[in-house]
């Protein structure tokens, strides 16, 4: 898919500012009503527009001719998230493969812009494969587990996410230290922030039950997709350049 240029410079700016305000509007009248009220029905008209702004802005923004990958990564998180709001418990186990999903594209990103990597080139190239065998080994497993009619073991699902999330904020680290470029640094501010977000519902709902910590977990949701907007385009730059 190639973008072709129908505006000028100036008005994909203006689109694109007017996309990131949407994301900021609807992604805080969204935690609002979810977090706080706990309306799940008000909820869904406004979570299904988060990811679509943010995938807007990055559309009129972009300089890049091919970005199906990265439209790719916003499928994924777009179904991911509005599935979870379906509260259907094989849905929700489904949005976490989905989640898997997402974050094993940002491994194969930090992976290949990682100069700990570059030493290991036979790491970089047999990514992709690695990948595609663990995806396809889900799927099978999924489909065994649905025919014989046998519990899907969503654990498994689970753990897979938690390492790989955990691979990819480290090597994120060593990234922001080592390179210190711009799209480094926001992918660790979308890691971290992620982080925190789960770590303070996780404390909230299981240990504390504590209203500061929902106010913190909504404050940190905020920015996420921002972030990631911002790593995106600063990685198509670096790409370019």
């Amino acid at each position: 898919m190639e973008k072709e240029v129908y505006l000028s410079e100036s008005s994909s700016k203006k689109l694109a500012n007017a996309s990131i305000g949407l994301y900021f509007v609807v992604n805080i009248v969204y935690i609002i009503i979810y977090k706080i009220f706990n309306d799940v029905d008000l909820a869904l008209y406004f979570k299904p527009l988060i990811v679509p702004s943010i995938a807007f802005a990055h559309f009129f923004l972009t300089k890049k001719k091919n970005y199906l990958f990265n439209m790719l990564l916003y499928l994924v998180i777009y179904f991911a998230d509005n599935l979870i709001l379906l509260e259907d418990r094989s849905l929700y186990v489904f949005s976490t493969y989905l989640y898997f999903i997402a974050i094993s594209i940002l491994f194969y990103y930090v992976v290949s812009d990682s100069r700990l990597f570059k030493r290991v080139p036979i790491i970089e190239r047999n990514y992709p494969y690695f990948l595609l065998v663990i995806s396809s080994s889900v799927v099978v497993y999924k489909i065994v587990n649905f025919i014989y009619d046998i519990p899907f073991k969503e654990t498994v699902v689970v753990l897979l996410y938690v390492v790989m999330f955990l691979t990819v904020l480290i090597v994120s680290i060593y990234n922001a230290i080592k390179a210190k470029s711009k799209a480094s640094r926001f992918l660790l501010f979308m890691l971290l922030c992620l982080f925190l977000s789960d770590t303070f519902e996780v404390l909230n709902n299981y240990y504390l039950h504590n209203n500061t910590l929902i106010f913190l977990s909504c404050l940190v949701d905020v920015p996420i997709y921002y972030f990631l907007l911002r790593y995106l385009l600063h990685r198509e730059q670096s790409i370019t350049l």
